[in-house]
């Protein structure tokens, strides 16, 4: 089965999109991962 050109960047641009959604959140997650962590930190060393 053979797809037209349009058909094969509506594809790819749903892919992208998709994708795209994926590795904000990944990357919102890590953001407060570290913002965590980075209090932590500053709790630690205000300790000392």
């Amino acid at each position: 089965m053979q797809i037209d050109q349009v058909e094969w960047l509506r594809r790819e641009n749903y892919f992208l999109r998709e994708q795209n959604k994926i590795l904000k959140n990944e990357l919102s997650e890590t953001k407060k991962y570290l913002e965590d962590i980075l209090t932590k930190f500053k709790d630690v060393d205000k300790g000392n």
